[in-house]
């Protein structure tokens, strides 16, 4: 995946990172609207459901993420949110007030896996905190 420019060459960075772990199929990272700005479905792997699907999904990110933040004054610090189908997992981030990051993962999450993704994650938000 190549930057398509400077504010995209960051979150390629991060997604790059999220696509060398064999279990991811797709990262994407949305604006506040769920408007895709950089990522997709990882090279090699098919999509599951239709392109209007996947947009739905990025919108549902965002609205997820945002509705679950508002627990923090009281539960802590979001770090992620996840669904959980039969054939894939998708997990949440929010990555910044204005992003998000949607990533889906083969089949069952495992705990490893999900520790793999949160401290890339984590690692990144804390290289580019502004």
């Amino acid at each position: 995946m190549k930057p398509e420019g400077n504010t995209e060459g960051k979150y390629v960075t991060l997604l790059n990172k999220i696509f060398e772990l064999p279990e991811v199929r797709y990262a994407a990272v949305n604006d506040k609207f769920g408007v895709r700005i950089v990522g997709g479905m990882k090279p090699g792997v098919k999509t599951l459901t239709p392109p209007e699907a996947d947009k739905r999904l990025e919108m549902q990110s965002v609205m997820i993420l945002k509705m679950a933040e508002n627990y923090s004054e009281h539960s802590g610090e979001l770090r992620y949110s996840s669904i959980q189908w039969a054939k894939v997992c998708a997990l949440f981030f929010l990555i910044s007030p204005e992003r998000a990051l949607c990533i889906t993962v083969f089949g069952d999450l495992l705990h490893d896996t999900k520790l793999k993704i949160e401290r890339i994650v984590s690692d990144w938000k804390g290289m580019n905190r502004t």
